[in-house]
C-alpha cells in the first residue's frame, strides 16, 4: 500500500457508515486515502476493506474534527503521506436527540464544533493547497435536516444547515482556480448515528437509505458527473 500514482481524498467519519461507504467507492475509483476519525482501529479496520482494491495507498489518522489544530494536522497529514490533496469529504457528525430546550450550552457548542465548525476548519486548511494546485473537489455531508428538522433535531439541522451555504460559498470563491463543491443531504441513512437515537421499530431499515446509496452520490459529485450541480444542496430523501 505505497502507491505513488492515483488522486488524494481526505474522508473524515471514515471509521462507520457513510465514511466507510465512500472511503471504499473511492478506492475503487483508485483514489488514494487519508481516513480520519476518532477510533484508530475503526480506520483501520475501513483500510482493510480498500486492501482488495489492487495498489490502493491509505492511511489512518486519528482526530477529533471538533478542534480546529486537528483539522489543519489531518490537512498536513493528507500531503505528507501522499504530497498532494484532491478531494475532501467532510462526512463526519454527532447528533443527539433533544429538543432545543434540551440542549446545555456545551451541548451546543460541541454540535456546532463537530459539523460545522469542524468542515469549515478543514476548507480553510485546505484552501491554500487547493489553489497551488488549481482545483480540487469538497464535498459536505449534510442532512435533509438542515432544511426539514425533526422535531429534536433542531440544533443539529442548525448545525448542518451552515454547510449548504458553506458549499455554495466555495463554488463561488473557488471558482477563480477551479474548485468544485458540493452539500449532499441525506435523509435518515441506516448508520450507528441513526441506531444511537432510533429502533429499528421506530424506524424500520426499509425507511432508510443506505450508507452505500449516499457514497454514490458524493463519489459522483468528486468525479465532476455532478457538475451542474456545483455549490448547490443535493437532498438525498429516504424511501
Amino acid at each position: 500500500m505505497t502507491t505513488n500514482h492515483g488522486p488524494v481524498a481526505l474522508v473524515t467519519g471514515a471509521g462507520s457508515g457513510i465514511g466507510r461507504a465512500i472511503a471504499v467507492q473511492l478506492a475503487a475509483r483508485g483514489y488514494r486515502l487519508l481516513l480520519v476519525g476518532r477510533r484508530t482501529a475503526a480506520l483501520e479496520e475501513t483500510g482493510t476493506m480498500l486492501s482488495g482494491e489492487r495498489g490502493i495507498a491509505w492511511r489512518a489518522h486519528s482526530a477529533d474534527v471538533g478542534e480546529a489544530a486537528a483539522c489543519a494536522r489531518a490537512v498536513d497529514a493528507a500531503v505528507s503521506a501522499f504530497g498532494r490533496l484532491d478531494a475532501l469529504v467532510s462526512n463526519a457528525g454527532i447528533a443527539e436527540l433533544r429538543t432545543v430546550a434540551e440542549h446545555s450550552a456545551d451541548d451546543v457548542r460541541r454540535t456546532f464544533e463537530v459539523n460545522a465548525l469542524g468542515p469549515a476548519w478543514l476548507t480553510a486548511a485546505a484552501w491554500p493547497l487547493f489553489e497551488r494546485q488549481g482545483g480540487g473537489c469538497v464535498v459536505f455531508v449534510s442532512s435533509v435536516a438542515s432544511v426539514d428538522p425533526f422535531p429534536g433535531l433542531g440544533v443539529y439541522g442548525a448545525a448542518k444547515a451552515s454547510l449548504n451555504t458553506l458549499a455554495r460559498a466555495c463554488a463561488v470563491e473557488g471558482e477563480r482556480f477551479g474548485l468544485r463543491a458540493f452539500s449532499v443531504a441525506p435523509g435518515a441513512v441506516e448508520t450507528p448515528m441513526l441506531r444511537s437515537m432510533f429502533t429499528p421499530s421506530d424506524l424500520p431499515a426499509r425507511a432508510c437509505l443506505t450508507p452505500e446509496q449516499v457514497a454514490a452520490v458524493v463519489v459522483e459529485c468528486i468525479a465532476g458527473t455532478r457538475d451542474a450541480e456545483n455549490g448547490r444542496t443535493i437532498l438525498i430523501p429516504s424511501p
